[in-house]
């Protein structure tokens, strides 16, 4: 849950304002950060900045920005997504300010400019901002991808040309790990050859943000003649947004839930929320046999396109059970890796 402040004397800013989810904690599994630290120095942000738009960085603007009441600024996806949020909280969205990737503003004694990166959704921007003599380079999420399917590669030569600056914030949870993240354009063709060798229906669960993974999963369907459906909320609420933005106008026509009764099951791929083993989530509803439209068979086949989050693991486990036992086959990041690559760097990049 990405939250870091930077002052100047005393103008104070903040970038990003995210949540985390913990299925561990079931009576509270929505966290987002504390601030009574904040509130005990009198400190409150004069603006709020929005690297991207995934919900560690966005998902508390909702809860703690009527605290503060300032202005937030964001890329155009994640300003959409920001204005949702609102809608659900009853919240005017006259604050949210929409900024295009390579532009600069100032604001008090602050000069920031956004830097596009690569990463698993559109628009992540790195933000480079200088105050007094002090000039700090604030990186968001990213990664060195070569092949991205969404947006352009990272040009090393804008970054080069930065220098000298004075501060370097970043943070990555592959830090630990050896070598490269993997890229976006190696899942793809791993997806459209996986779908080549699947009989029955396939369900592909991945986070609703990684919109380049819907892409993905969305071509190799296509390329397969098969037919897409999105089960979930949160993934019907992105895809929107970012058709609406230009960013999936060549995406499969989509069939509603409710039809794919009459598609022969080998016609047939959902992208569902519910990677994760949360409650009310469309793959959830799968496993238990609740779901409205779709009932899975043994001969089907569930793909888990996304990395368990630390906390998630039994129930992640409990879900991967129920989907056994209704005969499912299973491809997870432990028996088919090159059905993942995540969005954050390991050593080589960093």
């Amino acid at each position: 849950m990405n939250l870091t402040l930077y002052g100047h004397g005393d103008h104070w800013i903040a970038i990003d304002c995210g949540m985390m989810i913990r299925q561990d904690l079931p009576s509270a599994p929505l966290q987002v950060p504390n601030t009574r630290t904040l509130e005990e120095l009198a400190i409150a942000p004069k603006a709020l900045f929005i690297t991207h738009g995934h919900e560690d960085h966005i998902g508390a603007v909702a809860w703690l920005w009527p605290k503060w009441q300032c202005p937030i600024y964001a890329t155009p996806l994640a300003a959409g997504l920001l204005r949702h949020k609102f809608a659900e909280h009853s919240l005017s969205s006259a604050a949210i300010r929409v900024i295009e990737p390579g532009e600069a503003l100032e604001e008090g004694p602050f000069t920031l400019r956004y830097l596009l990166m690569t990463h698993s959704i559109p628009e992540s921007c790195a933000i480079m901002m200088q105050a007094g003599d002090h000039r700090v380079l604030h990186t968001g999420d990213w990664k060195l991808d070569p092949e991205p399917l969404i947006g352009a590669c990272v040009d090393p030569s804008h970054f080069q040309a930065l220098a000298p600056i004075d501060l370097l914030v970043g943070d990555s949870t592959n830090a630990p790990l050896p070598g490269s993240a993997g890229s976006e354009g190696a899942v793809a063709k791993a997806l459209e050859q996986t779908l080549k060798e699947c009989e029955g229906r396939v369900v592909v669960s991945c986070f609703a943000s990684n919109l380049a993974r819907v892409w993905a999963i969305g071509q190799a369907a296509a390329r397969n003649g098969r037919r897409v459906s999105l089960m979930g909320r949160s993934m019907e609420r992105m895809v929107s947004v970012a058709r609406g933005l230009g960013y999936l106008d060549d995406f499969p026509a989509l069939v509603p839930a409710q039809d794919l009764g009459y598609l022969p099951a080998n016609e047939v791929v959902v992208i569902a929320t519910g990677s994760q083993g949360e409650p009310r989530a469309a793959l959830q509803r799968l496993a238990q046999r609740r779901h409205p439209f779709l009932d899975l068979e043994p001969g089907d086949t569930v793909i888990f396109s996304a990395k368990a989050i630390p906390g998630n693991e039994r129930p992640i486990a409990a879900l991967k059970k129920r989907l056994a036992q209704l005969g499912a086959t299973l491809f997870d990041e432990t028996n088919h890796p090159e059905l993942h690559a995540t969005g954050h760097p390991a050593q080589e990049e960093l």
